[in-house]
């Protein structure tokens, strides 16, 4: 893609586990004033649990690896929403949001769905539930959905279908390794996710039906900025938007991420930014059609990770890129 001003209407993609990674965001926690009172915001919603997130998070050396739950979901969470917040606060008005797994959480937050305090509350309880998952794991195999399904054992799930030849299974720690081995002897190449739950499986099904009570309870309101479902590959509707069960099964229900990357290109030629740490979500999506084709185009606000020095460099690039001058 030629180096240049990019226009066009703005979808966000908010990435979810996997995208993590150690001093994601804390170069522009560090550099850019206005993402830091962001975050600082949410870690204040966290409470004495904030405080410690922060703490380890900026720490050399973190005494909880960022792969675990109790690190990567809210930081994810929370740098995903900063960072879209931020280009709002700059100016931006994207046109449609959507989030894979936890970005989900993300994107309906910066929808208006949920208020931060709200979203906040949602996240802790998950993390806290997430210690009563058997030991688990997942792994993304280079194959359709169709090709994975009978290779599975008992224990074993689809937990979302990244690309047409990218899926990712999900479950308990032996039935897991069974699947993997039966896949490779059939002549399938997979590789780890960094994940210490297995998301989207059924073994987290005690988490949403824990997780109803507070969803219930928590103020909704219909989204101000329109969602595609990463679960039904669908608009959101407000029925679903308002629906604690929605959000209830989201840890447990498979991501049908390129099903709603699809439906989200179909809409017209639009820019697709990833916002949030890495480059995973548009390196998927420049398999569309759409984006081959030069109809539509990609750009990730923080690219590859290269380190926390040059955060803020990479995100000054992508905000030129997009037409802002941040102040």
């Amino acid at each position: 893609m030629a180096v240049g001003r990019l226009t066009g209407p703005l979808a966000l993609l908010m990435p979810g586990q996997s995208a993590q990674y150690q001093g994601m965001g804390s170069g522009l926690y560090r550099d850019v004033p206005e993402f830091a009172q962001l975050m600082d915001e949410l870690f204040l919603l966290m409470g004495a649990a904030g405080d410690e997130l922060r703490s380890d998070w900026l720490a050399a050396s973190p005494r909880v690896p960022i792969d675990h739950a109790d690190r990567s979901q809210p930081l994810l969470f929370a740098i995903d929403y900063a960072l879209g917040r931020l280009l709002m606060d700059w100016g931006l008005r994207p046109t449609v949001l959507l989030g894979h797994s936890i970005g989900e959480l993300a994107a309906a937050t910066l929808a208006g769905i949920f208020d931060p305090a709200s979203a906040v509350r949602i996240v802790r309880h998950r993390v806290g539930q997430f210690a009563t998952v058997p030991a688990g794991g997942m792994a993304a195999v280079a194959a359709s959905r169709a090709q994975v399904q009978p290779h599975l054992r008992p224990g074993v799930d689809i937990g979302a279908i990244n690309a047409p030849r990218q899926t990712v299974i999900a479950g308990a720690a032996e039935p897991l390794r069974t699947t993997l081995a039966t896949l490779r002897r059939a002549g399938f190449t997979s590789a780890p996710v960094p994940s210490t739950v297995p998301f989207h499986s059924e073994l987290l099904r005690p988490v949403a039906v824990a997780a109803g009570p507070l969803l219930a309870s928590l103020p909704v309101r219909s989204p101000q900025i329109p969602l595609v479902s990463g679960y039904t590959a669908g608009y959101l509707t407000d029925a679903e938007a308002r629906d604690p069960g929605y959000w209830a099964r989201q840890p447990v229900d498979p991501v049908l991420f390129w099903p709603a990357l699809t439906t989200l290109a179909d809409a017209g030629p639009q820019l697709l930014v990833e916002c949030g740490p890495g480059n995973g979500l548009t390196t998927l999506a420049r398999r569309l059609p759409q984006v081959r084709s030069g109809h539509s185009e990609v750009l990730a606000l923080l690219g590859p990770p290269t380190g926390p020095s040059r955060e803020a460099e990479q995100l000054a690039a992508a905000a030129a890129r997009l037409g802002i001058s941040p102040p």
